[in-house]
């Protein structure tokens, strides 16, 4: 016997195992910094704009705040979802196809739920990707140009 740690389906990885405390203290201060930038964000209501005030500046500072909030509360919600993850030892196991999420992303991007072949596949769209909408011609509505 080596004593090598062969992993199981059930077990997380040995490497993941000593990874988790530095990943798990990434993802609280992430967490935190999304926290105060959703209470920036939200507390940055200008109401009334001052007189002379160009609208259209206005409502483009508006949207892209709007914009910022949303990406932050979505970042918010995928740190929380990895935590979880975490808790309940399913970190590191894609979402999607329940592979092992490779230790350099993880590092990376430690909120991922999603291995890199997935993510890409993801991000091709769903006309590229079989089990993930219909793909063109497939039932799928015809693109109205």
């Amino acid at each position: 016997m080596s004593g090598t740690i062969t992993p199981t389906p059930d077990q997380p990885r040995p490497e993941l195992l000593l990874s988790l405390p530095a990943l798990r203290a990434r993802l609280e201060e992430q967490r935190q910094f999304r926290i105060e930038q959703i209470t920036a964000l939200a507390g940055n209501d200008p109401g009334q704009p001052p007189a002379g005030t160009d609208l259209a500046v206005d409502t483009a500072q508006s949207q892209v705040t709007a914009a910022l909030l949303a990406g932050a509360r979505q970042a918010l919600t995928d740190i929380d979802t990895a935590l979880y993850r975490i808790n309940n030892g399913e970190y590191g196991k894609c979402l999607e196809c329940g592979a092992a999420i490779g230790m350099q992303r993880l590092r990376t991007l430690p909120q991922t739920a999603l291995c890199a072949d997935c993510h890409r596949a993801r991000a091709s769209g769903p006309d590229r990707v079989a089990g993930s909408g219909p793909v063109r011609g497939e039932d799928a509505p015809p693109v109205v140009a």
